[in-house]
């Protein structure tokens, strides 16, 4: 499965979220005021809202962006030779579905007449709301598409590229016998920096977030960790020879040794 599609089918489900929310304003908030007792009426709203938005992030997350389906592999870049890391789209995807929904609920709420039926009184009316679900949209879709964190590897060192800054860090300065892989699938990894020492106070690291990115995090970690200790081997770091051989000569707990097989194609490339 391609990153372009896991967006597309963001945007897709988002827009199915849009019209729960649309549906479970509707029907909620009247059936909030006839309903007795009052308890009642308000589980019943609750389940109504937490339905329209669970179901869309449920499918999404746990069916087309599960965390399994991220490789044990980088994109290679022959020509600029360096390994890439992407953003996982399953971050900025639940997003755009919440903007989505959000954008449901408030026309739901706003697109009334005065006599309580669903529309506008007169087209002055509309142009606000109208508007500002426009703009909710064209965010919401955004989101998705958006190019968030990335990490690259290259022969000089590691550079992890944030929305808002960049990091680079040559592979000499890291030390050596870590990063440890991350206990569990959304934490982060820890980089630290050589030359601490305990009179030093706490020894400087940087923070890779690994939970926004499109590969195994014990992956990245081994391959981190090989390219600190090993100088020989970073000559060939952007190249489909060296990502060959990184990802038979990893131990397994690094996500290395494993051999091609039909569920390569269904993971994010």
């Amino acid at each position: 499965m391609s990153l372009r599609v896991a967006r597309v089918a963001a945007v897709g489900i988002g827009f199915g979220a849009l019209l729960g929310g649309l549906t479970a304003t509707l029907w909620a908030q009247p059936l909030r005021d006839r309903l007795e007792p009052s308890w009642l009426s308000f589980v019943v709203y609750l389940l109504a809202f937490t339905v329209s938005l669970g179901v869309p992030v449920v499918v999404f997350s746990r069916f087309v962006c599960p965390l399994r389906l991220r490789p044990a592999a980088f994109q290679v870049d022959s020509e600029a030779r360096r390994f890439v890391v992407g953003p996982f789209p399953r971050t900025a995807g639940t997003q755009a579905i919440l903007l989505l929904w959000v954008g449901g609920n408030f026309i739901g709420s706003a697109a009334r007449t005065s006599d309580g039926q669903l529309g506008f009184d007169d087209w002055q009316s509309a142009i606000v709301p109208v508007g500002l679900l426009g703009v909710i949209i064209a965010v919401a879709v955004a989101t998705a598409f958006v190019r968030r964190a990335t990490v690259v590897l290259d022969p000089a060192g590691i550079t992890v590229q944030r929305i808002r800054h960049r990091v680079t860090i040559s592979w000499d300065e890291l030390a050596p016998g870590g990063p440890p892989p991350p206990t569990r699938a959304g934490s982060s990894l820890t980089l630290y920096r050589r030359g601490w020492h305990p009179e030093a106070g706490p020894p400087r690291t940087d923070e890779l977030p690994v939970g926004m990115l499109n590969v195994r995090p014990a992956f990245l970690a081994g391959a981190i960790r090989r390219y600190a200790e090993q100088p020989q081997l970073r000559a060939g770091i952007g190249t489909p020879t060296e990502l060959a051989r990184l990802r038979a000569d990893l131990p397994p707990e690094y996500g290395g040794g494993i051999a091609e097989s039909g569920a390569e194609s269904r993971q994010f490339v």
